[in-house]
């Protein structure tokens, strides 16, 4: 009897707490450090769902995308676009019909910021232990009961 009290208790544990993941990990929208452009929740939203295209000075912009499924990348869906990713399968079948590219994936946080450093059009987001001089952040995306995205 007690183990099955146990296993209940695990159990209903699991179920409160969620998935594994589900909270969600602090993450640093950056860009190269030439840039100047300040950005701000709805701008990289934009930027994301290819609305706007290019920075103030004419650059292409190359949003840089973790894969499907990783923490990173739900976590800036939730926050950036305010919902998961898989909602946004058929926003992306659309756009493709219509001639545009959904940001590429890569992944790593390190494969971003190297992109990033490397790539003065590009933006990304990455684990905060991946950041340093070679890259500017422009957002701070925080974790549980932060409040969520701020500037």
């Amino acid at each position: 009897m007690r183990r099955l009290a146990t296993l209940l208790v695990l159990v209903h544990a699991t179920l409160v707490a969620g998935p594994a993941g589900a909270g969600d990990a602090p993450l640093r929208v950056i860009v190269h450090p030439s840039r100047t452009d300040a950005l701000a929740v709805p701008d990289v939203a934009r930027i994301y769902l290819r609305k706007r295209r290019f920075w103030n000075d004419g650059t292409p912009i190359v949003p840089l995308n973790r894969e499907p499924g990783s923490a990173a990348r739900e976590t800036f869906s939730r926050h950036v676009l305010g919902s998961d990713s898989a909602r946004w399968a058929g926003y992306w079948n659309d756009a493709y019909f219509n001639g545009i590219f959904p940001p590429a994936v890569l992944s790593s946080s390190a494969a971003v910021k190297r992109y990033v450093a490397n790539d003065p059009g590009a933006i990304g987001y990455v684990d905060p232990a991946d950041v340093d001089d070679t890259v500017r952040v422009v957002l701070t995306l925080d974790g549980p009961g932060s409040g969520g995205p701020r500037r």
